[in-house]
């Protein structure tokens, strides 16, 4: 259901990645004329926590992220079914109070006007709400994919 979403999201998150590259490739070579990026490491470190929060939704989506799956393959498989259920309910729970926390961070640093305490002052909220983002899409894939295995579906 949510596939085009997640993969425009894995898209931006290869572009995020490839803008980490861009920025640490151009401070190498600006360093050679003793030039620099203020706050490189920071701005870097953003695009790469977005870049990992925008794969998720697709990564969970495809079964490209890490699962153990152990105790899906019993010989049971009702009791291998049971499982994965309850796997799947854990997880969007769990999921369902990442996407809230991260929620109220970004209403908090809207409200406080926070900002970053590198060298060049980045706003905080809406990184935050990028992550929010996507962290309630990944939530409603984790439901939406335990409610087709709820129905037989896999």
């Amino acid at each position: 259901m949510f596939s085009q979403i997640n993969r425009f999201n894995a898209l931006l998150s290869v572009l995020c990645i490839f803008a980490i590259f861009t920025l640490v490739l151009l401070h190498v070579i600006l360093r050679i004329v003793n030039l620099y990026i203020p706050s490189l490491n920071e701005i870097s470190g953003y695009l790469l926590i977005c870049s990992f929060f925008l794969a998720l939704g697709y990564s969970f989506e495809q079964a490209k992220h890490i699962r153990v799956s152990l105790i899906f393959e019993l010989n049971n498989p009702k009791l291998s079914h049971l499982a994965e259920l309850i796997s799947y309910a854990l997880a969007t729970v769990v999921s369902i109070f990442i996407s809230y926390a991260l929620l109220q961070l970004t209403l908090d640093s809207y409200q406080f006007k926070e900002v970053s305490s590198g060298e060049i002052a980045i706003l905080e909220w809406p990184i935050q709400a990028i992550l929010v983002y996507a962290s309630v899409l990944m939530t409603l894939t984790i439901g939406f994919k335990g409610w087709e295995v709820l129905r037989g579906h896999r």
